[in-house]
């Protein structure tokens, strides 16, 4: 059993819980004991939205797709904020202000391009063999090193029922992004604090929302939402080897190939061997599946 299932996470699951609950109705079907399943970018319990999850051989895919560009839908509210700067803990600080639309756009688009962040310190990032959010959580702050993200916009949304101060963007960046930490530093651009109060994960990758299943909607019918490994891979360009070719690449032997240097899904007749990466003409498997 090999390929992906795209998972529309609900709010108050953890990311785990969808894994476990995937790889419990995969098993059941499958019988295999040792079933592989693991997502593809974590989603906080607060988030929604899609939840890519490799199965089987799949998921020695991890570092090839995690690096997808992503998109939210998220709510930012200014004025006040909370420790974990979401609606996961209670507001701690608040200012009085008077924004205007145009000064929080002309604010959010400072932050569009490669930017230097540093992650929240509630956060899974591992401090000293610590996770941050544990040191937080025993009062302590972490020590946390930026990281340079890509942005690549940041668009006003219209929605209704927000806030006074509250606004909602669709925001597209690089896997990595801290979305509560964009909330964080805009409102310090505009001069105050803020914080995070929704998110909806609506694509990673070529994993969309309007083809994603419910944890509900796949354990009625698992096998009809397992996706292809192709159908992650459609963006990463494809030759076939011929049967000793194929044999050789298998075994280790690099192969000849007259293509650009770089990676490719390599094919034998209709089957999937694995990833490649040609270097001067040389074809050798860096992932076999």
């Amino acid at each position: 059993m090999i390929g992906f299932v795209n998972i529309n996470k609900p709010q108050g699951m953890t990311s785990n819980d969808v894994v476990i609950k995937v790889r419990g109705a995969l098993k059941a079907i499958s019988g295999d004991k040792k079933l592989k399943v693991g997502h593809l970018g974590t989603l906080d319990p607060l988030a929604t939205g899609v939840l890519p999850i490799a199965v089987g051989k799949a998921t020695r895919l991890f570092d090839i797709l995690l690096n997808k560009t992503k998109t939210y839908v998220a709510t930012f509210k200014f004025g006040e904020t909370t420790p974990t700067l979401d609606k996961g803990s209670e507001i701690c600080q608040r200012h009085d202000i008077c924004l205007s639309e145009s000064d929080v756009l002309a604010a959010a688009r400072k932050f569009v391009g490669v930017i230097s962040q540093l992650p929240p310190q509630y956060s899974a990032k591992s401090v000293g063999g610590k996770r941050a959010y544990d040191i937080a959580r025993e009062g302590g702050v972490a020590e946390l090193t930026p990281k340079n993200v890509t942005v690549y916009s940041i668009d006003r949304l219209n929605m209704e029922n927000l806030s006074e101060n509250e606004y909602a963007f669709r925001i597209v960046c690089s896997s990595g992004t801290y979305i509560r930490a964009l909330a964080r530093d805009i409102a310090e651009e505009l001069g105050t604090v803020g914080y995070m109060t929704s998110l909806l994960r609506t694509a990673s990758g070529p994993f969309a929302l309007k083809d994603s299943a419910s944890p509900t909607e796949f354990s009625d019918d698992p096998i009809s939402r397992l996706l292809p490994v192709e159908y992650a891979l459609n963006d990463i360009p494809r030759f076939k080897l011929d049967l000793p070719e194929a044999t050789l690449a298998l075994n280790g032997v690099p192969i000849y190939v007259p293509y650009e240097d770089g990676r490719y899904v390599v094919n034998c007749e209709y089957t999937l061997l694995g990833i490649g990466r040609v270097y001067d003409n040389s074809l050798k498997l860096e992932i076999r599946l």
